[in-house]
């Protein structure tokens, strides 16, 4: 009789290690799959953005900063708008300041 109420038991410490267990490999399997996730949009951001071979995004860049090294020119001289290059424009803002 005393087997029958040992095998009727609840056994707790089997339970809480076998839980813990399943939260450890569900945890360790999250991290796998993050890191998948991380390195597969590294890859697609390398590709679209940081590529040398991307020819539009290279012609723009160039643009824009000819634009700011351009020196002083006018954007709209109706309205007195004029274009100054960037390290000219901080030193005047500076300058404004004090």
């Amino acid at each position: 009789m005393a087997q029958a109420n040992q095998k009727d038991r609840f056994n707790l410490p089997a339970v809480v290690l076998i839980t813990l267990a399943v939260l450890i490999f569900v945890y360790a399997l999250s991290l796998f799959l993050r890191g998948g996730f991380l390195k597969c949009q590294d890859m697609e951001f390398q590709a679209k953005v940081m590529n040398e071979e991307n020819t539009v995004i290279a012609d723009q860049m160039a643009e824009q900063k000819a634009i700011l090294d351009e020196g002083y020119h006018w954007i709209d001289q109706s309205n007195g708008k004029v274009g100054v290059p960037i390290e000219d424009a901080k030193a005047l803002v500076v300058n404004k300041g004090n």
